[in-house]
């Protein structure tokens, strides 16, 4: 059974240096034609794996293996524009500061924590003999290299000028959770620069009060009931949903609406219920992670069946 990526989503391969979404969010080509040639190619939320150029300025435990995945914005723009002054310098440093000057936002990011060469996730699509031409272009991969590529474990991380990770992102995880329903995400654990007290959480369920189909990229059904929806944890579920809409234009008639919210003791409990709704979202079609599609009264109708929440 396929497990490509929904929607019809594409997935590119780039070459990098490294990999420091961190403080350089953006995809840059040096030439404007590759710019244009990716923005004809590629939509929103298209993906790009990224594996290590064949070069010295490549760390040589990094060179042609897969260093992660981003998630990019078919927008132009020029590389000062989402890159921190550290990232900036350094490519002076490195007399690279006229170089990938037009690019593509990044969105997301996910570091891959497998050590596997490119030419073992993409046999077909790459060719070490044009390594060079593909690196600075790119080149679109295969489906069945695309399903290979999503069993690649991967840790979500930041990306510069967009909100940090939140709760949701993916640790040490398969990448094709972030697509289909996935675990529950546990409670954080650890040193922390903050105080954290477990405690009241609560399970919500969001959803798009827009034109959700475009906001998919999908044409909209005549008669279609169907919205956008999430399903997640937070103790703070208005703050949750702030967050949810920093990233829509103000101008935009979209946004993201808090449906329904139930309390729970602690965030164990409400993690539970949350699994309960994905591993019971049988009416609704899964976009990943915590995200789906479907008719919101089934939705309602299974929030409201998990143990715990009737009282709300």
């Amino acid at each position: 059974m396929s497990i490509g990526l929904p929607n019809g989503r594409n997935m590119w391969i780039r070459a990098f240096y490294g990999f420091n979404p961190e403080e350089a969010g953006y995809v840059g080509w040096t030439m404007e034609s590759g710019q244009a040639r990716a923005l004809r190619e590629l939509k929103d939320g298209d993906l790009m794996m990224i594996y290590g150029a064949s070069s010295g300025n490549t760390k040589k435990a990094m060179r042609s293996h897969i260093l992660g995945f981003v998630e990019i914005e078919a927008r132009p723009i020029h590389d000062h524009e989402k890159a921190s002054e550290v990232s900036q310098q350094a490519k002076k440093a490195n007399r690279d500061g006229g170089k990938w000057t037009h690019g593509l936002p990044i969105r997301r990011a996910w570091r891959a924590l497998d050590k596997m060469s490119i030419g073992r996730i993409a046999p077909d699509t790459y060719d070490k003999d044009a390594g060079q031409g593909i690196g600075v272009w790119g080149r679109a991969l295969t489906s069945a290299e695309i399903e290979t590529a999503l069993k690649i474990k991967v840790t979500e991380v930041n990306v510069f000028g967009e909100e940090p990770v939140g709760d949701s992102g993916l640790i040490d995880t398969p990448f094709r959770d972030e697509f289909f329903p996935s675990k529950a995400f546990p409670g954080s654990s650890g040193e922390r620069t903050s105080t954290y007290a477990d405690g009241e959480t609560f399970l919500y369920l969001a959803k798009f009060d827009g034109d959700g189909a475009a906001l998919l990229g999908r044409t909209k059904a005549f008669g279609s009931k169907s919205v956008a929806l999430k399903i997640g944890v937070s103790n703070d579920p208005a703050l949750r949903c702030d967050q949810l809409n920093a990233g829509i234009p103000p101008a935009a008639p979209g946004r993201w609406r808090i449906e329904l919210q139930a309390s729970f003791i602690d965030r164990k409990a409400s993690e539970t219920a949350e699994q309960i709704f994905k591993d019971k979202s049988g009416k609704l079609e899964s976009l990943g992670g915590e995200f789906f599609w479907g008719n919101s009264m089934d939705a309602v109708l299974l929030f409201s069946s998990i143990p715990g929440v009737s009282r709300f």
